[in-house]
Order: structure tokens, then C-alpha cells, then sequence
């Protein structure tokens, strides 16, 4: 789908990674959002921020998965998931990105920014308009993130209201 040259550990040469398109039930993808789910919930304890997604058949006007995209070095080494979903309770044409996770010996070598390029083009390809996302104030470093790669506030939609929360979003020219 999409090819990055991003550095490798310190005092290694810089490494091609790859954004490859997978289905929800990659068993690469699977571990990825759970080792998410186990750092969100060390930062912020129990009780999850979002709620989780559901699998199978969604009730009408729930999101649906659009893309869901997979960050491997030349190795084929998983470094990193995102997904890409309807945002229906903010309307037509808009996507949120979501589960967007490095784990932490992948990170600092530029590939959640691949994966962000990557869903912001497959946002385009599916003829999205905008998209949207949430993170919360103790991840300050996804926080600069998304603010480094220009997205901008937008206002909360549906459960993103808490006050531990951040929305941002991004025209899709």
C-alpha cells in the first residue's frame, strides 16, 4: 500500500516500513490493539476511554471499517496498526481514525506518522471528506503527534466528551 524509510534504533541504518492493508481478523493486527488496550489501561486504569469496538454485523448507523492498515519493517516484523471507520455521529463523509498504536520498541522512528499518511490516503480513496480522532491528555506524545502532522482541535463528538479527552481532525483535500 505505502512505503517509509524510517530510522532504526540508535545507531542503525534507516529501514524501509511498509503500510499494508489487512483484514480485522489479522492475528497481527489482533495482538497489536490488545498491547493498546494493556497500555491505555496502565495509563489511564480500568475503565477505557472508548468503548470497544464490536465484531460482526453492526446495527444500523454504526461505524463501519473502512481500512484497516498494518506498519511491518523489511522483516515483516509488525511496528504499528491503525484503523479507519465511518464517523456517522458526525455525519456523511467523515472517517475517525482509529487504534492508532506503536509499540514502544517501534517508536521515535517516524512509523505512526507513516501510518497516519497512510490513513489520511485511504480517508481519500474512500472519497471521505474529513476525519476525526480522540486521544487523551496522558498521551501527550500522540497529542504532539497529530498537532507536528497538522491536525487541528475539532469539536467532541458522541463519547468523546470526557474531559480526559482530546478531538482532533483534519480536512481531506
Amino acid at each position: 500500500m505505502a512505503e517509509a524509510t524510517v530510522a532504526g534504533p540508535a545507531g542503525t541504518a534507516r529501514r524501509p516500513v511498509r503500510v499494508l492493508a489487512v483484514g480485522r481478523d489479522d492475528p497481527r493486527h489482533a495482538a497489536l490493539v490488545r498491547a493498546a488496550e494493556a497500555e491505555l489501561v496502565r495509563r489511564y486504569g480500568d475503565g477505557s476511554l472508548e468503548p470497544p469496538e464490536v465484531a460482526g454485523a453492526a446495527p444500523a448507523g454504526s461505524p463501519v471499517t473502512l481500512a484497516t492498515l498494518l506498519a511491518v519493517d523489511d522483516a515483516g516484523t509488525p511496528l504499528g496498526c491503525v484503523v479507519l471507520a465511518t464517523l456517522p455521529a458526525v455525519g456523511d463523509g467523515v472517517g475517525e481514525v482509529k487504534r492508532l498504536f506503536v509499540p514502544p520498541e517501534a517508536r521515535r522512528r517516524g512509523v505512526a506518522a507513516a501510518l497516519l499518511g497512510a490513513v489520511v490516503d485511504a480517508g481519500r480513496t474512500a472519497g471521505l471528506d474529513s476525519l476525526r480522532l480522540v486521544t487523551g491528555t496522558l498521551q501527550p506524545e500522540a497529542i504532539a503527534l497529530y498537532e507536528r502532522e497538522g491536525w487541528q482541535p475539532a469539536p467532541p463528538y458522541a463519547w468523546a466528551d470526557d474531559p480526559m479527552t482530546r478531538t482532533f481532525g483534519r480536512p481531506l483535500p
